[in-house]
């Protein structure tokens, strides 16, 4: 008998692992559209890789900044403007280890330290912000030229002067009202005012009167906390959030918001188990058309992709561990992200098959085939052949990928243990070749594994095998 199986798809781990036990690493699942009229429904293409941009030594990432076209980044302790041609220059001290949190207003950018202090780059002079009608935020967001500071602790948040983040009029003040869980941060986003708190997040607007000018929204509620202040990012659709519950939420945007939940039940199930969350970092970038958000858990080490309208999967450029990039901005034409561990810059770049040349290996565990999908339930099967379909011939011109290999291997044991590998070829450039292996065994649940690991342009569709099922 011959069939067709899919090997494609995202990342699907539950906790049975005779259901599913999906892993898709360093691949993106893309779903072809119907009217597309393409080969395949599904395909595994390459996640993007990272092209130096910015080689230097220096203190580690702490967050990066777009504004007026101007990059900002502060490494270690210190600010850096950096132009397009990667040169940095030293705009003063941010005092701290933490990640920070910018804003502008004008052409000053606002700076939290992660520690309760806050630092305005004003154009020329890096100056703190000691208003005493300050608290110790966390955060700050900005909206009709007005900064606005979560308190640091309670539900209180101050807001600034227009066109002035560093002055605060001590009447600049008020409180999240619904529930007594406490603000922990400040966002805007289509002229809305979110105050994400532990267990809720309330909308406010700029009413223009009173002191502070804002007002919370009639049933402006979400019954949602935030689970981790630096895993909110936005594309011009949505605010992504992990949430308190453990979920990863969508909340479109405006006075109306709505919440939901983005994140599988499997995925949500394996994030209730990190031993930290609110260390999660998150954020958005565009490439080719495609929003992507990416939610890193430092603790955890593992860092998760949600391609907007598709299907999870992990980024990190070996078998396991998060990726590198732990901040990203889009400026001088180019998607750029920051190096977690290091100084580093690299430009994210679709033509690129390696993370600043270093081999990405790419990684993907089917679903469980068993007898039942077949028609025969509850029997055995013997495995006689398989083909790959997958695209040949896009070898390198020489070097490694000049003639790239595809490892295959297989579980009995719902995808415990795998056996020996097989390296099959995929073609040097031109060449067509039939990616086939023989003599595969007999199984009554089998899961198969491929890797690849040459920096080429990878487009796997799915697989057939000739197999016979067991009396």
């Amino acid at each position: 008998m011959r069939v067709s199986l899919n090997l494609t798809g995202g990342d699907y781990q539950h906790k049975s692992r005779d259901l599913s036990k999906q892993v898709t690493r360093n691949f993106w699942p893309q779903i072809q559209q119907p009217n597309q009229k393409a080969r395949s429904p599904y395909v595994l293409v390459p996640f993007y890789g990272l092209k130096p941009f910015v080689t230097r030594s220096g203190g580690a990432d702490r967050g990066m900044f777009v504004n007026q076209g101007i990059l900002y980044k502060v490494s270690g302790t210190s600010l850096f403007t950096v132009a397009s041609d990667g040169t940095h220059t030293d705009r003063g001290t941010i005092p701290g280890s933490g990640r920070c949190i910018f804003a502008a207003v004008g052409s000053q950018v606002v700076i939290t330290n992660g520690a309760g202090l806050v630092y305005i780059w004003n154009g020329t002079t890096l100056v703190q912000n000691t208003s005493p009608n300050l608290g110790t935020p966390n955060s700050v967001a900005v909206l009709n030229s007005q900064a606005i500071y979560d308190a640091g602790t309670g539900q209180g948040f101050d807001v600034s002067d227009v066109g002035l983040p560093g002055t605060i009029n001590g009447l600049n003040n008020a409180s999240a009202e619904s529930n007594s869980d406490d603000l922990l941060r400040v966002y805007t986003y289509r002229d809305t005012l979110y105050l994400m708190g532990r267990e809720t997040i309330e909308l406010w607007w700029n009413s223009g009167t009173g002191n502070p000018p804002f007002d919370k929204i009639q049933g402006g509620v979400l019954n949602i906390g935030v689970g981790a202040i630096h895993s909110v990012a936005e594309t011009p659709d949505y605010v992504f959030i992990l949430g308190s519950d453990n979920q990863v939420h969508s909340i479109t945007g405006g006075t109306s918001a709505v919440s939901v939940p983005i994140s599988t039940p499997e995925l949500t199930a394996i994030i209730a188990k990190y031993t930290n969350k609110s260390d999660a970092i998150g954020f958005t970038f565009q490439l080719q058309g495609q929003w992507f958000y990416k939610l890193t858990f430092p603790t955890e080490n593992i860092t998760w992709v949600y391609p907007v309208g598709g299907e999870w999967f992990q980024w990190g450029a070996g078998t396991q561990g998060r990726a590198i990039a732990n901040s990203s901005v889009t400026v001088f034409g180019k998607v750029l992200v920051a190096d977690y561990a290091s100084a580093n810059i690299y430009e994210l770049a679709s033509e690129t098959y390696t993370d600043n040349g270093n081999a990405i290996i790419r990684t993907r565990d089917s679903a469980v085939i068993h007898s039942e999908i077949f028609g025969v339930p509850n029997k055995e099967f013997e495995l006689v052949s398989m083909e790959l379909n997958l695209e040949t011939g896009v070898g390198l011109v020489s070097g490694q990928g000049s003639d790239p290999l595809i490892a295959i291997s297989f579980s009995k044991d719902n995808g415990k243990t795998f056996g020996t590998e097989r390296f099959l070829r995929c073609g040097k450039l031109g060449e067509r070749v039939t990616v086939m292996t023989t003599g595969l065994g007999r199984y009554k649940n089998l899961v198969i594994r491929l890797r690849v690991s040459d920096p080429i342009y990878w487009a796997i569709f799915s697989a057939s095998i000739d197999m016979d099922i067991c009396i």
